[in-house]
C-alpha cells in the first residue's frame, strides 16, 4: 500500500507537510486566474506561473510539462502540467495528465510526489474517481518501470478528504 498523506489548499499547511521530489499542479488553457492549488502556488511564487502564461512559456495545452525549482514551499520542484480546455476534460484528459506527471516524476527520478489531481479543483471529477484513476496509472507505470513511488500526498479540498482516503 502505497503510504499516502492529504493535504488541503492551505499554505500554512503546506508549510508543516511532508516535503515531496515535486509537486504537480493541472494548468488550464482557458482558465484565468489559476484555480485552486496551481493559483495558490502562484500566489506563493509572487505570481511566478501567472507570468510564464503571460509570456506564452506555459500555456496549459495537453500534455505541456513545465518543471520550476524553488525554495519558497516545502517542494524542491514544482511540475505544471497541461490539462487544455476545461471544457473539453474528461476521463481520458484526466488519466493522460496523471501519466505525464507520473512519467516525468519518473525520469526525474523521484519517488515521491504531491500532487493537486487536475479537475478537482473546479469539480469536473469526484475525488473517489480521481485516486482511483490515479492508482491504475501508477500501477501500470509500475509494471513497466518497477515500482518507484514510495510516498504521494494528495492536495485537495477540506471536504475531499474522506473521499480520496477511502478510495
Amino acid at each position: 500500500m502505497l503510504p499516502t498523506t492529504f493535504l488541503p489548499v492551505d499554505l500554512h499547511r503546506w508549510d508543516r507537510g511532508p516535503a515531496a521530489d515535486v509537486l504537480a499542479v493541472p494548468v488550464w488553457s482557458d482558465l484565468r486566474p489559476l484555480r485552486g492549488a496551481a493559483g495558490l502556488l502562484d500566489w506563493r511564487l509572487c505570481g511566478r506561473l501567472s507570468q510564464l502564461l503571460r509570456e506564452g512559456r506555459l500555456c496549459g495545452a495537453p500534455g505541456e510539462k513545465l518543471l520550476l525549482a524553488t525554495n519558497r514551499i516545502a517542494w524542491q520542484r514544482v511540475l505544471a502540467v497541461g490539462v487544455g480546455d476545461s471544457r473539453d476534460f474528461d476521463d481520458d484528459g484526466f488519466r493522460s495528465a496523471i501519466v505525464c506527471c507520473l512519467e516525468a516524476l519518473r525520469r526525474l527520478g523521484g519517488n515521491s510526489l504531491a500532487i493537486a489531481f487536475p479537475g478537482r479543483d473546479i469539480d469536473l471529477i469526484r475525488p473517489d474517481r480521481a485516486m482511483r484513476v490515479f492508482l491504475d496509472a501508477l500501477a501500470q507505470s509500475e509494471r513497466e518501470a518497477g515500482a518507484w513511488l514510495s510516498r504521494l500526498t494528495v492536495i485537495d479540498k477540506v471536504s475531499s478528504a474522506k473521499s480520496l482516503v477511502s478510495a
